[in-house]
């Protein structure tokens, strides 16, 4: 199994073209066939499905993509560190993010990145939704999770303090509630259908779900428009708590926040150099305080 067949199988992948893949790796339709057909002997199973417009990851390509990715990363780095250069970094770097997070914080400053590092080109996915590291073929994460999976490694970017909020005007409407368990009588908006709050003071109300949302930035529309009572990091609500747009709700009684903000990629790789600089990157924005911890805001 030789690395230019494996390199081939990445970039068809990519592409979704072999003729695109062939001339980017120098080699011609016929000789790029031969090589994907032996890549295919060799795993023993189908790689692509192929017809006469397209050609697709089968379900054992797929689940063969992130290892050929390894051994490719694993071999430039090994090969890196014995010629005792750092290499510069190069490469298709596959980010997931959360999708509110990403916008807010990380997406504007990704020029600045792009000017450092000129030669490594981004695939981002911003979603809100969990997704699988492994299964996804990303190099890194960024999500604001409780840690829990101890397979990837995790670099803590920046504490995800929560707290209830509330527009002025939906309180105006339906009274300011004085204790949790007033939430009951209240409309409430649930990030991805989460109605049990907890409080620091180990109480646990569960919310009637007067809406469920699964898109941070959404909810915080929502809020400001007066619907409902819900949970709102500070990283996403403290412009609206400045301008006074949103207000803390049971200030009191703080929500019980278990989750930080993390940059996680698997254990079981060597880290590539474009993934190194990404971190790096990353903690130069978030560390040693958040932007948001800078401005000051009205509770």
């Amino acid at each position: 199994m030789d690395i230019l067949s494996l390199k081939l199988f990445l970039r068809v992948a990519e592409l979704g073209v072999l003729s695109g893949a062939a001339k980017d790796l120098s080699l011609s339709a016929a000789s790029a066939s031969a090589r994907l057909a032996k890549l295919e002997e060799e795993t023993g199973f189908r790689l692509f499905n192929r017809t006469t417009r397209a050609i697709s990851l089968t379900t054992d390509g797929a689940a063969f993509l992130p290892y050929a990715q390894q051994a490719i990363e694993t071999l430039e780095t090994g090969l890196n560190t014995s010629s005792g250069e750092l290499a510069q970094p190069k490469g298709l770097l596959r980010i997931a993010m959360s999708g509110s997070f990403g916008r807010m914080h990380i997406i504007p400053h990704l020029a600045k990145f792009q000017e450092r590092y000129p030669f490594v080109s981004l695939d981002l996915r911003l979603s809100d939704e969990i997704v699988d590291v492994i299964e996804g073929a990303y190099d890194l994460i960024v999500r604001n999770t409780p840690l829990i999976d101890s397979s990837l490694v995790a670099r803590k970017l920046a504490v995800d303090k929560r707290i209830l909020v509330a527009a002025p005007s939906y309180l105006k409407a339906h009274g300011i509630p004085t204790k949790p368990e007033d939430l009951l009588q209240h409309k409430c908006i649930c990030l991805s259908g989460d109605n049990r709050w907890k409080f620091t003071n180990e109480q646990i109300v569960t919310v009637e779900r007067t809406f469920s949302v699964n898109d941070g930035e959404a909810m915080r529309s929502m809020l400001t428009a007066g619907m409902a009572i819900g949970p709102k990091s500070i990283w996403n609500a403290y412009k609206y708590l400045k301008s006074g747009e949103l207000v803390e709700v049971l200030a009191d009684f703080p929500i019980l926040t278990e989750s930080s903000i993390w940059a996680l990629y698997p254990s079981n790789r060597v880290v590539a150099t474009k993934v190194r600089v990404m971190i790096d990157f990353l903690l130069e924005l978030f560390q040693p305080s958040p932007p948001w911890e800078s401005l000051p805001y009205k509770t």
